[in-house]
């Protein structure tokens, strides 16, 4: 009888252990799933943090070319600038 329950016990403890390694696994897969989708997200950002620069450049050059003086060209450059936090912050 000792040796059934011991028996029983050890199998329960094995399927325990298994049940934990496959949650250690698919915690470690969704770790490496959230890293690469962090790693995509910078991506992004950085694309489009070039993309506004670029953005800016070209209406500085813009008005350059037109004649405007380049604090009228700053002054416009920033008040857009400041338009677009206040609607993305709202």
């Amino acid at each position: 009888m000792n040796g059934l329950l011991t028996g029983l016990l050890a199998r329960r403890e094995a399927g325990l252990i298994e049940e934990i390694e496959k949650l250690e696994k698919r915690i470690i897969r969704m770790e490496n799933q959230a890293n690469a989708e962090c790693w995509l997200l910078e991506d992004d950002i950085r694309q489009a943090q070039l993309e506004a620069d670029c953005k800016l450049i070209e209406k500085y050059e813009e008005g350059i070319r037109t004649g405007l003086p380049k604090e009228e060209i700053l002054a416009s450059l920033v008040n857009g600038a400041l338009h677009r936090i206040k609607a993305t912050m709202q």
